[in-house]
C-alpha cells in the first residue's frame, strides 16, 4: 500500500551507517535505530561528543557546549529521568578515564586518543557532572511549559498561569452544560432519541474523550441544524409507515408464504415471531426513532434477495419499508461533532477566565507563538538558548510537536550548506510508532522522513542472540511490505552484535529455538477467539511449569554447562495486548501455583472489588446499628464469611452485639486517629491480610486494600469529615481517573515472579524468555479515523465504508508495528499462539490474514489451516531457528517453587513513649461551646473533623436563619435576597476566591459568573446581581487611605491559605484569660469551653494579602444581617462577630499568619508589618461607601498575639478561675 503523501516530498536518500565518533555534530539529521540497537547509547555517545566538542572541521559542532545548552527531548517522566541517569553515568566514567588515561569501551578511548589535553577534557566533564541537575532534558510538555515561562512576553502567555495536571472535573462540566443546552430544550420524543445515543453527560464525554486533543483533526459529520424540525419529521414518517403496516398486516404472511422466498430463512417459526415483533411496535405510540430489527426482513429488496426461485413477494408496504429504513435519520454523528467543538469552547473559555492551561495547551501555546509572523525572533532565541537539540522517540511525535522545533530549527535552504551552529537530531524507529490512541502520528514521521536530507542508521542488535536475530529478521522478509507502507518504513536487517552468543539459554543439554509457533493441528476447522485463548493460557502455564521445573533440576539455564545460571521466573515475561488477557494468564498460572505479577497495571484503584469493599466497611463504621449495612460489609469476600457464619448472626444474638461493638470501637478510632489507622486494626482484628496472602492473587488484593486506604488517609488532609470521605470513596468510585498516577494500582510484589505486561507497556524492555499466546487476536476497526493522500487526519463520524476500509489499514498497520516491538523483546527465546481464528468460529477459512502475524506469513491471501501449515513449513525450511510444534497440552505437577530463606529475624524493642492524647483540631471545634455563640452543626462526635474550608461557612448563619427557600430567583431581586445558608456561603466564597481582583470585568468575567451560578445550581436571573456584588466588594474602601481589593495583584495574595498550628496541653481557661484580657471583642463574648486538647490546630484563611508593606487577614461573610445597607453598620457586624465568635478565629488567623511572617521575613517586626484583619460582610458593601458598612477590621495586640504564641508553644499556665 502506497503512503499519503504530499506532493511536495521529495524521494527519501538511502540511510547510512551511523558512526557515532564521525556523525555531523549540526544540521536536521534523521536516525533510525532500530529495537535492541543501542539507542540510549548513541544519544550518550553523541552528548559527550557535544560536552567536548569532539570532531574535526567536517564533523565538530561550532564550540564546546554545556549541559544546559543541549536539549534532549522524550516523551514521559519515566524515560526522562532514565536518559538523565545514563548521560550522568556515561559522564562520570568518561571523566574517570580521561583523569586515568584509559577507557574500558571503544568509543571512549577514541576520545581519549583524539583529544591532546587530557587535563581541560576531565574539567569539562567534571563541570558537567556537577551541573546534570541543570540539564536541559525534559518531556516536551516540560519543554513547552519552561518555554511558555522563561519567554512570556514573547509567548504571549499570562504569568502566574496554573497547570491543570487532570482536566476530568472541567470536561465532564463542559459536558455537562453542553448536555443542558443541547438536549433540555428537547421535546420528549427527541430526548428520548437522544438518549438511545448516550444515556448520560459522562457516555457523551467517552464518546468524544479521545478526539478533543487531536491537533488538527478533520471532522466528517451530517449537520445538526433543524435538529427538532428534522426529528419531528421522521417521527410523522414513522406514524404514517405504521398507519399502512396496519391497515395492511393481515395480508403479508399469507403473501410471504405463497412466494418463492427461502422458507429456511421465512420458516413457520421465524415469519409469525418477526411479524408481531413489528405489529406490536405499530400499534405504539411513536415516541423515539427506534426501529425494530424485525423490519429488515420486510424490506422489499431484502425480499427479493432471499428469492432465488418463483417470484419474490411484493407490497406497497414492503416497497415503503426501504423507503423508511432508508430515510430514517442518525443524529449521532453530528451531535458528535457539534459536542467536540463546543465543548472544546467551553473547556478553553474556562480555562482562559480561570488563567489555567492543561498539557496540551503547553503544546498548542508555544506552537501558536512559534507561527506568529509577527514573532518571528522567539524561535531564534530558542534556537541560540539550544543551539543542538535531540528529540528521543520521534517516531512517537504528533504533528504539533514536530511543527515546534521545525520553526527552532528550520531546514537548510536547498543549495546551501548547514550551519555548524544549530543541530536537530531526531532519534527514533518508525517501526516500533505504537501509540497511535495517544496521538503520536506515524504519518508526521514519515513526512519528517521525506524532508530530512540527512539519513543514518544503527545496525547492530545488542540485545538478542544471533539465532533470535536472523529469526525475526527472516519473518519481516516474508512480506514485500511488512510495514504495509512500501518504502517508507522498510525492514532493514540488523546484524547480531559479535558476542550475541557468549549466554545461549539451555534446555536438556540443547540450544532453546529462538522461535516456536504453537499450532494445533488435530483439526481442520478454524477455531474461536475463546477456545483458542483458553488454549493457549494453558499452553502457556505449562510450559513455564516445565521450564522452571526443569531449572530446579539443572536441566535450563543460561550459559555454558559449567557456568550455566538456571533459568529463574523473573527472568520469563507473557506478553499481552489485555487486562483480561493478563488476568487470564494470571489464573491459569496460578492453577499451576506459578505466581506472577502483572506490570501494566494502568486502571484506577477505584474500579477493583477491594474499592467497593471498602465502601461497605466504611459505611459499617459511620452506622454500626443499621442491620443492613452492617450485614452488607460483613458479608463482602475480604471478610471471608460463608453463608453458614454469616446466617449464624441472624440466630446468635451475642455475636450479633459483638460485630456491633466491634464496628462502633472502628468508628471511634477513626475519629480520634484517623481512617488509616482504623483500616489497620480492622486488618490485624479480622486477620485480613493473612487470608488474603493464602488465597490465589491474594498479594494483588491486599496491595489494592493498602493502596485505596493510604488514599482516604490523603484525602482525609482536605475532606476530614467522615461522611465527607464516604462521599469522597463514592464518587472516586463512580468516576475513577485512569490517568491520575495516584490512583493507578501499585505493583504488588518486587520478587522476581513470572512477569505479565501489555506489549505496549513492554517497550524498550528485554526478557530472556517471552510468551505471546495470543498473536492470533484483533480488534476490528469501529471509528473510521485515518490520513488522506496527504497526511490530514480525518475522523469520518459517518463511517462511511470506505473510510472504515482506510481505518482498518492503518490498524493492521499498527499491529504489525506492534507485533515487531513484541518479537524483538526476547534475548534467547519466543513461543507464539498460533491458530487459523476466526470471528464467527465456523467452517474452513480464518480471520488470519487480517491480523499482524497473518499478514506476515500468508500476506493478504484467504484460507484456514491447510493454507497456514503451508507457509508455516516454508519459513521453517528456510531458517533453521523456527519451530512449529503442538502447544504444550499434558496436565503436568503443580510446580514448586524453592523455599525462600525463612532464618528468624530479630527487631530492637521500642521503649519510647508516643502520646496518645494528641488531636488535629480546628477553630470550630474549640468554639462551639462557647458560652453565647450559637452552636456549630455536626454529624459527627468532634468538630474537629469537618471539612476544611467549611467550618466557616457551616456558622455564617444561625440555625434560625438558615435558608430554606429555593435557589432560585425571587419577585425583588438584590443582594440582600440571595439565598443564605451554607451552600450560598460556599458559592459566595468561590467568586472571590478565583477571581483576579483588577481584572474581574469584561465579558470573560461575565462568562466566568455565568459558569459558577450553573455550577451552584442558581438561576441565571442572578446574574446582574452577583456581577454588582463583586463590583461592589472590590471597590468597597477598606481604610481611609484608599486600600480596595480592587488594586491588590494576583502576586499579592494567597487564597485559602491552609496553616497548622503545633499545640503544647492547652485548655479554655488559659485561652479565656488571654484573650478576654486582650480583645474587648472577646470580653463581651463571653467564655470558650472545651476539654484540654494538644496537637495541631488546623485552618484556612479566605485571603492573605500585601499591601504597601503590611500584611492583612481577610475573611468573607456570607451572614445575613438585615436587607438594607444599614443592617451592616459597625454595631450590626460586631453583634454577629459575637455571635459566632469571630473574636477567636482572627485571633487564631494572626497568630498563624505572625508565625509565617517571623520565619520568612528578615527584619519582620510584628507593629511594622501586622495590618490586621478585616472580615467583609459582603452583602453590606457597597462601591465607594465611606460608611464602613459591610467592612470590620480590627489588629490584636502585639500582646494578646504574643501570649497565644507562648501559650500554643509551652502549653497550659497553672489553673485559675474562669473569669474575663
Amino acid at each position: 500500500m502506497a503512503t499519503p503523501t504530499s506532493d511536495n516530498h521529495r524521494q527519501s536518500p538511502a540511510p547510512v551507517a551511523l558512526d557515532a565518533l564521525t556523525f555531523p555534530l549540526f544540521g536536521r539529521r534523521l536516525i533510525e535505530a532500530s529495537a535492541g540497537t543501542g539507542k540510549t547509547y548513541t544519544i550518550a555517545s553523541l552528548y559527550l561528543r557535544l560536552l567536548l566538542g569532539h570532531g574535526d572541521e567536517n564533523t565538530a559542532h561550532e564550540q564546546p557546549l554545556t549541559v544546559d545548552k543541549i536539549l534532549v527531548v522524550t516523551f514521559t517522566e519515566a524515560a526522562t529521568a532514565e536518559l538523565r541517569d545514563r548521560i550522568r553515568a556515561r559522564i562520570h566514567d568518561a571523566r574517570q578515564a580521561f583523569l586515568s588515561g584509559q577507557a574500558d569501551d571503544p568509543f571512549t578511548q577514541a576520545l581519549l586518543d583524539a583529544s591532546p589535553n587530557h587535563t581541560t577534557q576531565a574539567e569539562r566533564l567534571l563541570l558537567a557532572e556537577q551541573q546534570m541537575d541543570e540539564a536541559a532534558i525534559f518531556t516536551i510538555h516540560g519543554f513547552c511549559q519552561r518555554m511558555l515561562k522563561q519567554h512570556a512576553f514573547e509567548s504571549g502567555t499570562l504569568f502566574n498561569c496554573e497547570l491543570v495536571t487532570d482536566e476530568s472535573g472541567l470536561l465532564h462540566q463542559a459536558v455537562a452544560d453542553y448536555w443542558r443546552h443541547r438536549f433540555y430544550p428537547a421535546n420528549a420524543a427527541l430526548s428520548a432519541t437522544l438518549k438511545s445515543y448516550w444515556n448520560t453527560p459522562a457516555d457523551l464525554l467517552t464518546a468524544i474523550r479521545p478526539w478533543l486533543s487531536s491537533h488538527g483533526l478533520t471532522v466528517k459529520a451530517g449537520s445538526a441544524e433543524r435538529l427538532q424540525e428534522r426529528h419531528d419529521e421522521a417521527i410523522n414518517a414513522i406514524t404514517a409507515f405504521k398507519q399502512k403496516w396496519q391497515e395492511a398486516a393481515g395480508e403479508f404472511a399469507d403473501i410471504i408464504k405463497q412466494s418463492g422466498v427461502d422458507k429456511r430463512s421465512y420458516s413457520s417459526r421465524n415469519l409469525p415471531r418477526w411479524l408481531e415483533a413489528v405489529s406490536t411496535w405499530a400499534t405504539t405510540p411513536t415516541q423515539s426513532l427506534t426501529i425494530p430489527e424485525a423490519l429488515e426482513k420486510f424490506r422489499q429488496n431484502t425480499l427479493t434477495e432471499k428469492t432465488s426461485k418463483g417470484t419474490p413477494p411484493e407490497h406497497a408496504v414492503f416497497v415503503a419499508c426501504c423507503d423508511l429504513l432508508d430515510n430514517i435519520p442518525d443524529f449521532r454523528d453530528a451531535l458528535l461533532a457539534e459536542a467536540l467543538d463546543n465543548v472544546r469552547e467551553r473547556l478553553l473559555a474556562h480555562k482562559s477566565v480561570h488563567r489555567a492551561m492543561s498539557f496540551d495547551d503547553l503544546l498548542t501555546k508555544l506552537a501558536a507563538a512559534l507561527n506568529d509572523s509577527g514573532n518571528r525572533d522567539l524561535a531564534q532565541r530558542l534556537n541560540e538558548q539550544y543551539p543542538v537539540a535531540m528529540i528521543d522517540e520521534f517516531q512517537d511525535t504528533d504533528p504539533l510537536q514536530y511543527q515546534i522545533f521545525s520553526h527552532i530549527y528550520p531546514e537548510t535552504p536547498t543549495g546551501e550548506e548547514s550551519t555548524h551552529q544549530s543541530g536537530l537530531f531526531m532519534i527514533g524507529d518508525p517501526k516500533q510508532a505504537i501509540y497511535a490512541f495517544r496521538g503520536a502520528d506515524i504519518f508526521t514521521y514519515i513526512g519528517a522522513r521525506h524532508s530530512v536530507a540527512h539519513h543514518y542508521t544503527l545496525g547492530t542488535n545488542w540485545r538478542s542472540t544471533s539465532a533470535m536475530v536472523s529469526a525475526v529478521n527472516h519473518l519481516f522478509n516474508q512480506a514485500s511490505a511488512p510495514f504495509i507502507y512500501d518504502q517508507d518504513i522498510p525492514f532493514l536487517e540488523v546484524n547480531a552484535s559479535p558476542h550475541a552468543d557468549r549466554k545461549a539459554l539451555q534446555t536438556h543439554g540443547k540450544q532453546a529455538p529462538a522461535l516456536e509457533f504453537w499450532l494445533d493441528q488435530s483439526s481442520d476447522e478454524v477455531v474461536n477467539k475463546g477456545t483458542y485463548e483458553e488454549t493457549m493460557a494453558f499452553a502457556t502455564a505449562t510450559q513455564i511449569n516445565h521450564l522452571l521445573t526443569a531449572a530446579q533440576q539443572g536441566q535450563c539455564g543460561i550459559g555454558s554447562t559449567e557456568n550455566q545460571q538456571p533459568l529463574s521466573p523473573g527472568d520469563i515475561a507473557v506478553l499481552v495486548r489485555t487486562g483480561t488477557q493478563g488476568r487470564m494468564i494470571r489464573e491459569a498460572l496460578a492453577q499451576q501455583n506459578i505466581d506472577s505479577v502483572y506490570l501494566s497495571g494502568g486502571d484506577s484503584v477505584f474500579v477493583t472489588t477491594e474499592a467497593a469493599d471498602m465502601q461497605l466497611i466504611l459505611s459499617a463504621c459511620l452506622s454500626p446499628t443499621d442491620d443492613r449495612t452492617l450485614r452488607a460489609a460483613l458479608a463482602c469476600p475480604l471478610f471471608n464469611l460463608n453463608a453458614e457464619q454469616l446466617d449464624q448472626l441472624n440466630h446468635d444474638e451475642r455475636a450479633w452485639e459483638q460485630a456491633v461493638d466491634e464496628f462502633s470501637n472502628y468508628r471511634q478510632l477513626w475519629q480520634k486517629q484517623g481512617v488509616l489507622a482504623m483500616l489497620r486494626q480492622l486488618l490485624v482484628r479480622r486477620k485480613i491480610a493473612e487470608q488474603l496472602l493464602a488465597s490465589p492473587l491474594g498479594e494483588r488484593r491486599l496491595t489494592d486494600f493498602l493502596h485505596i486506604g493510604e488514599l482516604l488517609a490523603t484525602a482525609s488532609q482536605e475532606v476530614n469529615n467522615p461522611h465527607a470521605l464516604l462521599r469522597w470513596l463514592s464518587d472516586h468510585r463512580v468516576e475513577p481517573n485512569h490517568r491520575a498516577e495516584e490512583q493507578q494500582q501499585h505493583l504488588e510484589s518486587d520478587r522476581k515472579l513470572v512477569q505479565i505486561v501489555t506489549i505496549h507497556k513492554s517497550k524498550g524492555l528485554e526478557y530472556n524468555v517471552v510468551f505471546q499466546p495470543f498473536i492470533c487476536t484483533w480488534r476490528e476497526q469501529d471509528q473510521a479515523f485515518y490520513h488522506d493522500d496527504t497526511q490530514q487526519a480525518i475522523l469520518d463520524l459517518t463511517n462511511n465504508p470506505d473510510a472504515l476500509k482506510k481505518a482498518d489499514s492503518e490498524r493492521l498497520a499498527e499491529d504489525l508495528r506492534l507485533l515487531y516491538v513484541a518479537l524483538t523483546r526476547p534475548v534467547h527465546t519466543c513461543y507464539i499462539g498460533l491458530a487459523p481464528v476466526s470471528k464467527g468460529g465456523r467452517g474452513k477459512t480464518s480471520d488470519l490474514h487480517r491480523m499482524a502475524i497473518g499478514y506476515l506469513l500468508q500476506g493478504t491471501e484467504t484460507g484456514g489451516l491447510t493454507l497456514l501449515k503451508e507457509k508455516l513449513e516454508s519459513l521453517t525450511n528456510k531458517n533453521p531457528h523456527i519451530f512449529v510444534t503442538s502447544p504444550p497440552g499434558a496436565q503436568l505437577p503443580l510446580y514448586q517453587p524453592a523455599l525462600d530463606d525463612t532464618s528468624e529475624l530479630s527487631s530492637p524493642a521500642f521503649d519510647g513513649h508516643i502520646e496518645r492524647n494528641w488531636w488535629v483540631t480546628s477553630y470550630s471545634a474549640l468554639s462551639q461551646h462557647s458560652t453565647h455563640a450559637a452552636p456549630v452543626k455536626t454529624d459527627t462526635p468532634d468538630a474537629s473533623l469537618e471539612a476544611p474550608g467549611l467550618d466557616i461557612d457551616a456558622s455564617s448563619d444561625s440555625p434560625d436563619t438558615e435558608s430554606t427557600e429555593p435557589v432560585t430567583a425571587p419577585d425583588e431581586q438584590s443582594i440582600f435576597t440571595f439565598p443564605r445558608g451554607a451552600q450560598a456561603g460556599t458559592f459566595l466564597h468561590s467568586l472571590f476566591e478565583q477571581i483576579s481582583f483588577p481584572a474581574a470585568s469584561g465579558p470573560d468575567h461575565q462568562q466566568f459568573i455565568r459558569e459558577q451560578l450553573l455550577l451552584g445550581g442558581y438561576d441565571e436571573a442572578w446574574q446582574p446581581i452577583a456581577e454588582q456584588l463583586v463590583n461592589d466588594v472590590l471597590d468597597c474602601p477598606l481604610n481611609d487611605d484608599g486600600l480596595k481589593l480592587r488594586i491588590i495583584n494576583d502576586d499579592k495574595r494567597r487564597v485559602e491559605m491552609a496553616f497548622f498550628l503545633p499545640m503544647a496541653r492547652i485548655d479554655a481557661p488559659a485561652i479565656n484569660r488571654i484573650i478576654c484580657n486582650g480583645d474587648p471583642l472577646s470580653a463581651d463574648a463571653g467564655l470558650l469551653n472545651f476539654q484540654q486538647v494538644q496537637g495541631m490546630l488546623k485552618g484556612f484563611i479566605d485571603l492573605v494579602f500585601e499591601h504597601q508593606g503590611h500584611y492583612y487577614v481577610l475573611d468573607y461573610k456570607s451572614n445575613h444581617l438585615g436587607y438594607t445597607a444599614a443592617d451592616y453598620s459597625q454595631d450590626a457586624m460586631r453583634h454577629a462577630m459575637i455571635e459566632h465568635r469571630y473574636d477567636f478565629q482572627y485571633q487564631l488567623y494572626t497568630l498563624a499568619l505572625h508565625r509565617l511572617l517571623s520565619n520568612r521575613l528578615s527584619d519582620y517586626d510584628y507593629e511594622k508589618h501586622m495590618g490586621g484583619v478585616f472580615y467583609l460582610f459582603l452583602r453590606g458593601m457597597k462601591s465607594g461607601d465611606t460608611s464602613r458598612n459591610g467592612v470590620y477590621h480590627c489588629r490584636p495586640s502585639l500582646s494578646l498575639t504574643s501570649q497565644l504564641d507562648d501559650l500554643f508553644s509551652k502549653g497550659v499556665a497553672p489553673r485559675g478561675d474562669q473569669t474575663c
